[in-house]
Formats: C-alpha cells, structure tokens, sequence
C-alpha cells in the first residue's frame, strides 16, 4: 500500500484515509458483531476428550434454548481441530494507532490524533479481546465460532441460529483483501434460511448485477481476521468447500 503522510493542514488527505479507515472499521465490527449473544455450555476440553476417546453418532448439541431461533446445527462428536489465535490484525490497529498518536511521529497531529489514532487504539484493543476469547473450529462436518472455552456463541444477532456450518452448504469463500494480507475471512452458504440471504451485504452479494458475473445466492458472512488463516483456508479445503474462482 502506498505510504500516506498528512499534516494539520492536509484535511483533504485526512478525509481519504478516515474514509478508507470508516470502512475497514465498519466491515470489522459488523463482522464481529456477527457472532454473539446468548451462550450454552459445552467445554472444548469434553469435545477433544470426547472426538479422541469414541466416534458415536451421538451428537454434542451446541443449541440454545431461545425460542425463537428456527435454525439449529449440531457438532458431531469427530476429531476437532481448534484453529491458534492471530493476533496480528489487533497488533497492526495498535500501531497505526500509535503512529498516528505518539507525539513526534511524522504522521501525529490533533486532528488525527483524535480521528485517526484513538479510534485505531481503541479498535485495536477490541480485537484483541476477541482474539482472546473467541476461537474457530473445524470438525468432520461444520465450521463453527465458538468461545475459547469451547461454549457456544448462542444465536447470531444478525440472521438467527447458531454460529455453525456445514461445509457441504458453502458456496463460496475468500480472505479480504487476499491471502497474504487478511483482515476479513469471508464465506457464503445456504444453510441459513433464504429470507435472511439479502440482509447486510447480502443485498449486494445476491444482486442480479452480481449473479449475472458469476455469484451464488447464499448468506454472506463477514469475520475479521483473528485466528490462523493458512490453516482455516487448508481446513476449508480438505473439506471440500466450495469456492468461485
């Protein structure tokens, strides 16, 4: 990415990178706010012991027990493989933050110290909690975001049912901006109900525009980058999700 200096007097260079910045931050907190509410206890430590020590049919269920959720998926007692956390997006918020903060740097003035650095700190610091208590999983059949106990992050907020899917409904995945540099895990399936595909950025993600090049209807999924991406996208394909290329 080219380098962006700004000075007290440059609010035209100011607007463009807190217009870039917005919508990194927008896209990162709605990915994360994709993820909780309610919870049901289920340990990590009982899945492993369970997946090493029996292969049964009898399923963990990972369900809650709100009402109104139609959609519900359980975790097959299988081999589960808990992906390590990256902390490297929660690292690079709080340098930039720090750079555009710190007194002396090249990059600090009141306006971006304010606008720019703080937010950036701040967000930073955000990640870097979920990092901590938040893991993704992969089993023989579903993908799941769980907390790092193990417990279910109960319905999601934004579509209802829980946050697990099976690879055989993914119609599509990729990591924002590319592989190299993640920020953004993103993933489209057709588990959830079909009344739900179009809300947030699904509404552009199942355009007409968007199917006539190429797309599959589906729900979208946003998640900021906060475990092992080589070893989500191995998982991803070992298992046989389907991916546009």
């Amino acid at each position: 990415c080219p380098s962006l200096i700004i000075s007290s007097h440059n609010t035209y260079g100011v607007a463009v990178i807190m217009n870039q910045i917005g919508v990194l931050l927008f896209l990162s907190v709605c990915a994360v706010a994709n993820a909780f509410t309610t919870t049901s206890t289920s340990p990590l430590a009982q899945l492993r012991s369970r997946s090493a020590s029996s292969f049964s049919n009898e399923p963990i269920n990972f369900s809650t027990s709100t009402p109104s959720c139609s959609r519900t998926t359980h975790l097959a007692a299988s081999p589960l493989e808990v992906l390590d956390p990256s902390y490297n997006l929660a690292l690079g918020s709080l340098a930039l933050g720090l750079v555009f903060g710190v007194p002396g740097s090249p990059l600090k003035s009141k306006l971006s110290a304010f606008l720019v650095g703080i937010p950036l700190t701040l967000f930073g610091l955000f990640l870097a909690y979920q990092t901590t208590t938040l893991r993704f999983t992969l089993d023989d059949e579903n993908f799941s975001l769980v907390k790092n106990g193990g417990e279910s992050t109960g319905v999601n907020v934004v579509v209802g049912g829980e946050n697990v899917w099976a690879y055989n409904k993914f119609v599509n995945y990729d990591l924002f901006p590319s592989r190299s540099f993640p920020i953004l895990v993103y993933f489209k399936e057709t588990q959830t109900p079909e009344e739900n595909w179009n809300v947030g950025p699904g509404e552009q993600a199942n355009s007409e525009e968007a199917i006539a090049k190429g797309a599959v209807p589906g729900q979208v999924h946003f998640f900021p980058a906060i475990a092992n991406t080589e070893d989500l996208i191995k998982g991803f394909e070992k298992h046989g999700c389907e991916k546009i290329e």
